[in-house]
């Protein structure tokens, strides 16, 4: 698709979808499904069943470091379509989740170019075009900068630009069937409230909680993400049992088994004393 496209007269460039790594997806496979379910996906995660039912916007709700947006990327990856992403934040305003007003680059060569350029935001875009939207950390945002998002959650499927007095949404109804949005959450920023207006919690359902993975899952994410050899696996698995350590987040795990296997290539040790040792630089001492 073209990346400057007119909407209601109005030129505006689209967003990039975001790159999503390529990484075998491990565990996590009734989470996983309960999100398809949401979103009308296959069973087997390759396209949208054909049915008359509306998809749910599903909303993540875990501590930081399990996988929430691990989730997301797989949906997209098997679904193979883009994925824009907006990372909440406090500072975010309402404009921000619908056209941004910056400089052109292509005005510093010509005095016929217009010198600002509107930019579609990624959940514009993703409306526009038909992807996929997910908005992280989603709490973070103050809640008047979600406003907009009513109008993209319910029957209307738009987003509405003071700046440009235009609404923005799906050009044929192919893009309107294919826009999907979810969320993610850290429910301990709620506790010290972060907390969701109540017009976007209920428009944002099912709500999916994701806690801690099994120590299995866990073993074979690191297999999969750092291929360790077989005897830092086995010394791994014994500093978990010893340690009791039932909280390690699946990117404290990962960080910890690469700290880990550098220390041992650079200084030397024993892989369970090393694991040991560099532990607390990672997890912090147990209290």
């Amino acid at each position: 698709m073209a990346r400057e496209v007119l909407i209601s007269d109005t030129v505006i460039e689209l967003a990039e979808p975001a790159r999503i790594p390529e990484r075998t997806f491990v565990g996590r496979a009734e989470e996983l499904q309960m999100c398809r379910v949401a979103w009308g996906v296959r069973p087997d995660g390759t396209d949208f069943i054909d049915s008359d039912v509306p998809p749910l916007s599903f909303r993540l709700e875990g501590a930081p470091g399990l996988g929430k947006n691990e989730i997301v990327y797989e949906i997209a990856r098997r679904l193979g379509l883009p994925l824009y992403i907006i990372q909440g934040h406090e500072e975010l305003t309402p404009e921000d989740l619908v056209l941004l007003l910056t400089p052109n680059p292509k005005a510093e060569y010509s005095d016929s170019v217009p010198a600002l350029t509107l930019r579609a935001s990624p959940l514009s875009t993703a409306l526009y075009t038909g992807g996929l939207f997910f908005f992280d950390e989603i709490n973070r945002v103050p809640e008047r900068a979600l406003s907009p998002l009513a109008s993209v959650l319910d029957g209307r499927q738009y987003i509405y630009s003071a700046m440009a007095g235009i609404n923005i949404g799906p050009p044929n109804q192919e893009a309107r069937k294919s826009f999907r949005f979810c969320c993610a959450l850290n429910p301990s920023l709620s506790n010290a409230g972060h907390v969701l207006p109540e017009y976007i919690e209920q428009r944002t359902l099912p709500v999916i909680e994701i806690d801690h993975p099994p120590f299995e899952d866990l073993h074979q994410i690191i297999q999969a993400s750092l291929d360790p050899s077989p005897d830092f696996l086995s010394a791994f698995t014994e500093w978990y049992q010893q340690e009791e350590r039932a909280d390690v987040s699946v990117r404290q795990a990962i960080a910890l088994m690469n700290y880990a296997m550098s220390y041992e290539q650079q200084v030397g040790g024993a892989k369970l004393g090393v694991l040991q040792k560099v532990s607390s630089f990672i997890l912090g001492r147990k209290s």
